[in-house]
């Protein structure tokens, strides 16, 4: 007969399906209603899987509803990446966790062929890789709050590390520690209540993730900008003037410019300077209006013939980034190409290194 524990499980399980349903076919990008809806499904496969009565009730979805079960970690990151438009991991590392979650997965499937030890040693190196993945999560979360000139995001920022995170980090420490050993009936239940807390708590702000959480297209962004200006006061006005007659002077140039450094020499508030750049000259993050300034000086300098021998790496750092890596990559996202490939396409370009 199915306990208190389990009606609760069914009801937040419903809940989550329904949510991802609505949230799947809602508004904003493509690749977060995806993740996001993701993310749901899993936490509703890991309800299910953590009941005996449920797994015991439906033994023919279990491989699949195990599956689902362990990547809860995974669609967390995605989930981050999508809403806070971090780049992703490279390919072949993508493709590592990928294979690893796949051959952990078939050892618990083949549980009775691989034996205990195996299934343990997959059971712990799953749960590790899981808490790295997550503490990565939580560093990319926490470390682009700066640079998101979006107050509401730069809200759900910490709402979602110090919620969502934590629960998690914490279910896979307990478990970790507990090992294959059945928690408490008492702990299982606690568990079951935060999640049911947790998914009403972030039904609204998560369905509420409209078009200002997400990257705008380019024309739709071109046909706002002429209303932005429109929108600005006397005083807004003049202050776009004096940011952008800094930013023609190259101040972008400074190593390490961050909003707080730019606003001290602006002497205005923090928050007047993100709504003036976001609100005004349509920028999503800092980093963006900054490389707005610096890939256009570094294609200038790349097909320069007169810095033609002037290594890429001299460039960069002259632009205000701190190493080599921040560059090529942003200069990549903006031209498809390297800094090195894009001057060796250019007209007497010269050969240099990365």
């Amino acid at each position: 007969m199915p306990t208190v524990e389990t009606a609760i499980r069914l009801l937040v399980i419903g809940q989550e399906l329904l949510i991802a349903t609505i949230f799947l076919f809602g508004t904003g990008a493509r690749v977060a209603r995806i993740s996001g809806a993701l993310l749901l499904l899993s936490i509703a496969a890991y309800l299910f899987n953590s009941d005996t009565t449920l797994r015991n009730a439906s033994p023919d979805l279990l491989p699949i509803v195990m599956l689902l079960a362990m990547i809860v970690p995974y669609c967390l990151w995605a989930f981050a990446r999508a809403v806070f438009e971090t780049s992703w991991l490279n390919n072949w590392v993508m493709a590592l966790f990928v294979g690893f979650g796949f051959a952990v997965w078939s050892i618990f499937l083949g549980a009775e062929n691989f034996g205990p030890g195996w299934v343990n040693a997959a059971n712990i190196a799953m749960h590790l890789v899981s808490l790295v993945i997550v503490m990565h999560t939580l560093w990319f979360t926490i470390r682009g709050r700066l640079d998101d000139l979006i107050e509401r995001r730069r809200t759900f920022r910490m709402f979602f590390v110090i919620v969502v995170a934590a629960q998690v980090v914490a279910v896979l420490i307990v478990e970790l520690a507990l090992g294959t050993t059945t928690p408490p009936a008492w702990l299982q239940m606690a568990n079951v209540i935060v999640i049911a807390l947790l998914t009403i708590g972030l039904a609204i702000p998560m369905l509420r993730l409209d078009a200002d959480f997400f990257e705008h297209d380019l024309a739709s962004e071109a046909a706002e900008s002429g209303s932005a200006d429109k929108l600005l006061g006397p005083a807004d006005r003049v202050l776009k003037e004096r940011l952008l007659g800094l930013m023609e002077n190259a101040y972008y140039r400074e190593t390490g410019l961050t909003i707080p450094m730019l606003a001290k020499e602006l002497k205005i508030p923090e928050h007047q300077l993100r709504r003036l750049i976001n609100g005004h000259l349509e920028f999503r993050n800092f980093s963006a209006f900054l490389n707005s300034y610096r890939i256009v000086e570094a294609k200038a300098q790349l097909t320069n013939p007169e810095r033609a021998r002037i290594p890429v790496l001299t460039i960069a750092l002259e632009l205000g980034y701190a190493s080599l890596g921040p560059f090529n990559r942003a200069f990549k996202a903006s031209t498809g190409m390297t800094p090195t490939e894009f001057r060796q396409n250019a007209p007497h370009g010269v050969a240099d290194s990365d």
